[in-house]
């Protein structure tokens, strides 16, 4: 038995690792006929799965049903962060005033209680945005001004400790737990009971695109084909 979603990724991840290795064959194949004086004017042979359907008979054996997770004590996570940022400002000699850090923590305790009541399922990028907004809304109210290094800095650390601290219990994903054995779905279903899914999978190509950043720098981004 195995989770359905893990089965459907293994297929798609699969025919991933197909192409890669037709595309290495062909990779040597063209260094092979590139030094032989009779096949270096012929082209060279390619495999491509452009489109792969697929229609396979399981029994669904269970279904595990979800849960939502659990944020942390908002007053624990402002705490951490209340440590966190005392601790990024003072070895990056960063000056700002008490004020500044009491009413970014007030600020954080604030905007973590308006997630708690919107009651939505509890993420890591949702709690990161809502200290986003404190963050925000404490250098207004205090008119603090920082640079951009200060600020993006400060962000930064805030962030990585905010992973490690911000959710109590981690979200569980409904899943459907599914046998594809070919004897269990022979002995266990029949032909008008027996559950069927089709599906098509289309192959699109990605390729590296290389440009010049704002900096000077070098960006390279995968992009369609």
């Amino acid at each position: 038995m195995a989770d359905l979603g893990d089965m459907l990724g293994s297929l798609m991840s699969g025919l991933i690792r197909a192409r890669r290795m037709a595309d290495e064959q062909t990779a040597a194949l063209a260094e092979y006929y590139k030094e032989n004086p009779l096949l270096e004017g012929l082209s060279v042979p390619r495999i491509r799965i452009p489109e792969l359907t697929i229609d396979m008979p399981f029994l669904i054996e269970d279904n595990v049903e979800g849960e939502t997770g659990e944020m942390a004590d908002s007053t624990k996570i402002a705490s951490a962060l209340e440590a966190q940022l005392e601790s990024t400002l003072s070895r990056n000699h960063i000056k700002t005033n008490h004020t500044f850090r009491k009413t970014f923590i007030d600020e954080v305790k604030k905007q973590l209680e308006l997630v708690k009541q919107t009651r939505a399922p509890v993420m890591k990028e949702a709690v990161a945005r809502s200290v986003q907004k404190a963050f925000a809304a404490t250098m207004t109210k205090t008119r603090t001004i920082l640079t951009a290094k200060e600020t993006e800095t400060i962000a930064k650390d805030l962030r990585s400790k905010l992973s490690a601290v911000s959710i109590a219990k981690e979200p569980l994903i409904p899943s459907i737990v599914a046998n594809i054995k070919t004897a269990d779905v022979k002995e266990q279903t029949s032909t008008a009971s027996v559950v069927r899914l089709k599906i098509t999978l289309k192959e699109e190509g990605l390729e590296w695109a290389t440009q010049v950043g704002e900096s000077g720098g070098v960006i390279h981004t995968l992009q369609p084909e």
